[in-house]
């Protein structure tokens, strides 16, 4: 019995002292050891205890001693809770002094560091990512340029973060060089960004302008005793060349200004000859003007010095069929020779020939040049076989398929791609310039409708060019799809004369002075046409805000007296400008404006007098 006592009063003080200490220990934060401490962010502890009390009586020997603890924290937005039982059995004796029931007690404690408060954030708002925080601003930056226009747009709404990464000067800077797009009234006070929120809805209206064919348009004309033979441009300034080798520059920008024609500088006129030659070709170099007539004269000129000529230059083989042009070089070609000046670098010319009759024992049959990529070449069709020349040096040169056609073949060079495609009869071949023999690279485009009339590679998108056949349809070819053309353009009735396309449209004009426009994403319809003349368009050429186009006759040497109608041809300048047209608008606003207020009125108190 004693025995029994002894060892329930050894368990019971045990308890007590465990009781004191856990008391005792009530200032001391109970938080989780490990990397808990580190993780939570409002950790709560509680700590309970509950014992069994004795009877003041106990008869029997059995005794039960209840120990619970129960230990709660929370880490993000979770709570974890820990439950410790601990029971004691020992022998009851005679009645035993209970101690004093103590009371719960609870301890909270909070622990807060960097990290808490980043999951405390994710917590919260889930859609930011963890390197708003942890990337430099830099590599954002250039992880956001991989994005599209429509993308950032979309990030400007996510948070205060993403919204100011998608609002920096530098990004909006590098997309507006990536669009390309211009802005003619530009504000000093802009950002960049709303210069390119500006631009883009200008251009919108460009594009609807142009469906639309609301433009405002001037033509041209040429003066008593002159007709038009050729036309070219560079998009600020128009170049014209006439059949009594008079030549004249127009200015855009000052045609825009007064909407007259007259505004024109007569860049020269020849005085020495007796029966002046007609001027067969015009063009732009980078700095330079060129002009070809149909007696082989050739004449530079600088743009800007006077109305001499810095070059002048004779060619004795005759008829020049040929002419082309790029930057720095001008090319001629004839049946026997080919021709090149070469004005990099230097105002001085540096002028080579290479004569296919006596080294080839062939004849040029066509040719295309190209500057657009690491060299500058030639692609140059015999009656024998397909030349590569080097516009650098004429010596370095490859042939690299064979020909049995006499006919004159359809060439163009991709200014994207070293891409060469040309037209033999109703197939289409490419050819690989960058491989060794410019192997060919797709035999897929066979079988064509009609015989190629000709191919227009330049200034046409990445994988894409356009193919005019002698049955007036313009077929639309990827090179990124298998086999054939993408899309097919009808409604021209006769020759094909000029092709240009860009991402969204394409124009066509013909042999009878018909101007068409189709939208690529439409049906094969077009959209709008003219026929300002019925001469032949032998030059059209777009941008974003003008369509200019020159029309004429086959005939450049008649009566001018008797046939002054019949040969009457000009520029046709259509501008776009949505400002210009806003002002249009304004004035048909105020004139309707003007009927309903005073106009209408006025009949209706006429009417109820009479």
């Amino acid at each position: 019995m004693n025995s029994s006592l002894d060892v329930f009063r050894h368990v019971w003080q045990e308890e007590i002292s465990k009781d004191k200490s856990s008391q005792s220990s009530t200032d001391i934060p109970l938080t989780p050891t490990g990397d808990l401490c580190q993780i939570g962010a409002n950790t709560k502890h509680s700590f309970e205890t509950d014992e069994s009390i004795p009877s003041q009586s106990i008869q029997s020997f059995n005794f039960n001693a209840t120990v619970n603890s129960n230990c709660s924290f929370t880490i993000g937005i979770r709570t974890f809770t820990t439950t410790t039982t601990t029971t004691t059995t020992a022998a009851a004796a005679t009645s035993i002094e209970p101690p004093i029931k103590k009371q719960k007690t609870t301890t909270t404690t909070t622990t807060r560091t960097l990290l808490d408060e980043l999951i405390r954030d994710i917590d919260e708002i889930t859609d930011i990512p963890f390197f708003n925080t942890s990337l430099p601003r830099e590599i954002a930056l250039q992880i956001f340029e991989y994005l599209s226009l429509k993308d950032i747009y979309s990030c400007l709404q996510v948070c205060k973060a993403w919204n100011c990464l998608s609002s920096d000067e530098l990004l909006w800077y590098n997309i507006h060089k990536q669009l390309k797009h211009s802005n003619p009234n530009p504000k000093t006070d802009q950002t960049w960004k709303e210069y390119v929120q500006e631009t883009m809805l200008y251009n919108q209206k460009l594009i609807h302008n142009f469906r639309t064919h609301q433009c405002q348009t001037i033509k041209l004309t040429h003066y008593l005793g002159q007709v038009l033979t050729c036309v070219n441009t560079n998009q600020t300034n128009i170049l014209a060349g006439y059949s009594t080798g008079v030549i004249r520059t127009w200015s855009i920008e000052q045609v825009l200004d007064t909407n007259e024609s007259e505004s024109a500088e007569i860049l020269y006129e020849s005085t020495e000859n007796l029966e002046p030659s007609s001027v067969q070709s015009v063009g732009f170099l980078r700095d330079k003007i060129y002009a070809v007539h149909d007696d082989g004269l050739v004449e530079i000129w600088l743009t800007d010095r006077g109305n001499r000529p810095i070059l002048t230059q004779q060619i004795d083989t005759l008829p020049i069929e040929k002419v082309m042009n790029d930057h720095d070089y001008l090319c001629l070609s004839n049946r026997s020779k080919f021709h090149v000046w070469n004005f990099h670098e230097n105002s001085s010319s540096d002028y080579r020939e290479l004569n296919f009759h006596q080294e080839f024992n062939d004849s040029i049959v066509s040719m295309c040049i190209s500057t657009s990529h690491y060299i500058p070449i030639s692609i140059i069709a015999g009656k024998k076989s397909f030349w590569c020349v080097s516009l650098n040096n004429l010596d370095n040169r490859l042939s690299f398929y064979s020909n049995y056609s006499s006919k004159k073949l359809p060439i163009d060079i991709h200014d994207c791609e070293p891409l060469a495609i040309i037209g033999i009869e109703n197939e289409l071949k490419l050819f690989d310039l960058q491989s060794a023999r410019c192997n060919v690279l797709s035999t897929n485009y066979k079988h064509l409708p009609s015989g190629v009339q000709f191919i227009r590679a330049k200034q046409c998108p990445r994988n894409e060019f356009v193919v005019a056949l002698q049955n007036s349809q313009i077929n639309l070819f990827d090179r990124r799809q298998p086999y054939g053309a993408v899309q097919h353009f009808y409604n021209s009735h006769s020759t094909i004369t000029t092709l240009q396309i860009d991402n969204w449209k394409l124009v066509s004009t013909d042999t009878r002075g018909f101007i068409r426009l189709w939208d690529r994403r439409m049906n094969s319809q077009s959209l709008w046409h003219m026929n300002p003349q019925s001469h032949p368009v032998t030059y059209c050429s777009f941008d974003e805000q003008t369509l200019i186009c020159a029309l004429t006759p086959l005939c450049t040497q008649p009566d001018m007296v008797n046939q002054r109608k019949s040969i009457e041809s000009f520029i046709s300048l259509c501008l776009f400008f949505y400002y210009r047209l806003n002002i249009v608008s304004i004035r048909m606003h105020i004139l309707v404006i003007f009927m309903f207020v005073i106009l209408i009125p006025m009949f209706r108190h006429n009417w109820m007098r009479i």
